[in-house]
């Protein structure tokens, strides 16, 4: 393995004092012994910036930049123009990630792949107490031709393998060469519009099954932690974006379709319950407008067959829909929604 390529690490960096040290740590620790870590401080307003700062002091290979508040996107755009990595790794300041991550990544590379992409494990946290982990590993493993990966891409996609940059490697080069950023006007998913628009320009893609990321889970950043006025809006355009990558691409068929298409259906489901968020801003007739506004959508009309192959709530989902029956949908989410608060003790999340 050629150990002389340089591997750019770059971390968007705001109000994570909790985590952030074990976060530098295992990017520090690393087995692969060339690496720069680019902390990008996007206006923490706690003791962030310091100890960033901290860690450059210590160590030549940090870099510290400072920024005012603009959203881990333009961060993430920022540590890309920095970077002087034959390589660029992302990561979040609360995760953190296996001491041989990099080193197998790198390793994975050699064989002339511009993108590999690795499992991952996900820790569920509450306060300092661990709750569930889980481990996603990745059920392929090798190097694949871009049309060979996609042939698996429904079975990647479904468990969450696309759609995040923190299990990836990129190549710098074709990132900067193929003038790709992230998407500054959009708020969730654009890692995973970055991805479909990276994975387009790659010939060659490796996979390893290792889950060597540690995703930390404290609910904060989860889609259903909070209301989101815009979710199915936002929905709507990560499905677009995906299916449109696949017809380009000529993998919109098979399994792929029955994947993607089960996928979009249960991430409709998450929009109705968003609308029954506590935090919801949305009075009963705008609830249900929105409601009317998701059922009568054509596209969704077409893939309600794909609501029968789940379970019990999924087939009384697509049953509701296909009936386009807003009322009864609106009083089934109702109840669900009154039994979940009345379980659920105060201090926790919504979940």
């Amino acid at each position: 393995m050629d150990t002389t390529k340089k591997v750019s690490f770059i971390v968007p960096v705001y109000n994570a004092e909790r985590y952030l040290e074990k976060s530098i740590n295992s990017i520090l620790d690393q087995t692969h012994p060339h690496i720069e870590l680019i902390l990008v401080n996007d206006g923490s307003t706690d003791s962030s910036g310091k100890i960033c700062e901290q860690y450059a002091k210590r160590d030549s290979r940090v870099k510290v930049i400072h920024q005012p508040n603009a959203g881990p996107s333009a961060a993430r755009n920022r540590g890309i123009a920095e970077a002087s990595g034959t390589y660029i790794q992302f990561a979040d300041s609360d995760d953190f990630i296996d001491q041989h991550m990099t080193r197998r990544l790198v390793q994975a590379m050699e064989g002339g792949s511009e993108l590999a992409i690795c499992g991952y494990q996900k820790i569920l946290m509450r306060g300092d107490h661990i709750i569930k982990s889980e481990v996603h590993c990745i059920p392929q493993k090798g190097n694949f031709t871009k049309e060979q990966f996609l042939v698996h891409f429904g079975e990647l996609y479904q468990y969450y393998y696309i759609h995040f940059n923190w299990n990836k490697l990129y190549d710098a080069q074709l990132l900067k060469d193929s003038g790709l950023a992230f998407d500054l006007d959009v708020n969730w998913g654009e890692d995973l519009l970055f991805n479909l628009r990276y994975i387009d320009k790659c010939q060659n893609i490796s996979l390893l099954p290792d889950a060597f990321y540690y995703y930390i889970d404290s609910n904060a950043a989860s889609i259903t932690s909070q209301f989101r006025a815009d979710l199915y809006t936002n929905m709507q355009l990560m499905q677009g974006a995906v299916k449109a990558f696949l017809q380009k691409n000529n993998a919109y068929a098979g399994k792929n379709k029955v994947l993607f298409e089960n996928f979009y259906t249960s991430r409709v489901m998450t929009c109705f319950w968003n609308l029954f968020h506590p935090s919801s801003t949305l009075t009963p007739d705008l609830a249900k407008k929105q409601m009317g506004e998701i059922i009568h959508n054509e596209w969704l009309h077409k893939r309600a067959s794909y609501f029968q192959s789940g379970n019990f709530e999924k087939r009384l989902i697509g049953t509701l829909i296909k009936r386009q029956a807003v009322g009864a949908l609106y009083r089934y989410y109702s109840l669900k929604s009154l039994v979940k608060r009345r379980m659920l003790p105060k201090e926790k999340k919504w979940v």
